[in-house]
């Protein structure tokens, strides 16, 4: 709670700038997404679906992935290279203003996107499976963002490595966290999906319908990103006075 109430207030001592940076990079490529580009072919539900069908779902969303998928690395790309200019305002001595920040994320990029990505994949993998073990996963590298700012020079491997050294025994409280930062922004979100989901299939959703409800699922992917990144600036600092303190 200590963390959520620290984070919470720096997003209010700080709100319109951070704001400003997360409009174009966190909102917006959301916002072209949800109005732009089709999600992936549903799985099918039927019960007894045969080997063909399941192999025709395959074939679609492969070619889903050939058509769209690149629209999708560059939203997520986009919105990396956004978290990355937000730990930076924190994490620069002196500090920065945005276009500083902004720099200073761009030269760390490369890094804070393998390191996230390869994060992500044992991450998606458990919340896809068991929901619990995907966010123990996401805790545990809740602050290689902040390490990779605060410690460099450091490479992504490394980064890693010291997030899970540093939340050694702090598991449960991390999980606890990444649980709210993620999974808030997903139940806020799902019903403006949803939304927009039943008004494309219904044919009779007016553009500008569609696009309140696709901004709507926008706010909320951009509240849960820029959470993830106030939280990891938090647990970072603290976790880093509590190593200091053991030594």
């Amino acid at each position: 709670m200590r963390v959520l109430r620290d984070a919470w207030a720096l997003f209010r001592r700080d709100a319109d700038l951070l704001l400003r940076i997360a409009g174009p990079f966190l909102f917006l490529p959301a916002f072209a997404l949800a109005l732009l580009v089709p999600g992936p072919p549903a799985a099918t539900a039927e019960s007894g679906a045969g080997d063909a069908q399941t192999l025709a779902w395959i074939q679609s969303v492969s070619d889903w992935a050939g058509t769209y998928g690149g629209w999708y690395v560059a939203a997520y790309l986009i919105g990396y290279l956004g978290t990355a200019t937000i730990l930076a305002l924190y994490l620069e001595t002196p500090r920065p203003d945005a276009g500083q920040a902004l720099r200073r994320a761009a030269r760390i990029f490369p890094r804070f996107a393998l390191a996230t990505v390869v994060g992500s994949l044992p991450a998606g993998a458990g919340l896809l499976l068991w929901v619990l073990p995907g966010l123990y996963v996401l805790g545990r590298l809740l602050p290689v963002g902040p390490i990779l700012l605060a410690e460099a020079p450091i490479g992504a491997w490394a980064a890693i490595r010291r997030s899970l050294a540093l939340t050694r025994g702090s598991g449960l409280a991390l999980t606890g966290l990444s649980a709210f930062a993620y999974l808030s922004g997903w139940l806020i979100g799902t019903p403006f999906l949803e939304a927009d989901r039943i008004l494309r299939e219904g044919g009779q959703g007016s553009p500008a319908l569609i696009a309140l409800v696709d901004a709507g699922a926008a706010i909320a992917a951009m509240g849960s990103g820029l959470a993830t990144a106030l939280i990891a600036l938090v647990a970072y600092r603290g976790l880093t006075r509590q190593h200091r303190a053991r030594e």
